[in-house]
């Protein structure tokens, strides 16, 4: 009888821990974010040395977001202290730039911030170097 109701009540919480999962990814609606970034880069894919990241960010009307101030930092996920940041430059149509020495390869995290107006949005990016 007792392992009937230990399973019984382990079927209860996992319900339970998957009512909760579902209901958090109903209430997250993307169309809500303030802004919508794509991530490319020059040459592409990406190598290891000099890449030209190129941001280009719509505000919520999918409209090209202009006059921004863009901040990119990009991290070696694997090896500590092997980081690079700076100021994006504003290109046309809602493009930002920024050229980043790659010194290895692997997985580097790609952190935005963009500012405007009362905005302060952050954003990572997943980049692999072959």
């Amino acid at each position: 009888m007792k392992p009937r109701i230990i399973w019984i009540g382990m079927l209860i919480i996992v319900a339970a821990l998957l009512a909760g999962c579902s209901s958090a990814a109903q209430t997250q609606d993307k169309s809500t974010e303030p802004v919508k970034f794509t991530l490319e880069t020059t040459p592409a894919p990406p190598v290891t040395g000099k890449n030209e990241i190129i941001l280009k960010l719509e505000d919520q009307d999918g409209q090209p977001l202009t006059g921004a101030t863009v901040d990119v930092s990009a991290d070696h996920t694997d090896m500590t202290g092997m980081t690079m940041s700076g100021p994006a430059t504003e290109q046309e149509g809602g493009k930002y730039a920024i050229t980043a020495d790659f010194s290895m390869s692997g997985t580097w995290k790609i952190t935005v911030y963009v500012r405007k107006e009362g905005l302060d949005v952050k954003k990572d990016f997943d980049l692999k170097i072959p």
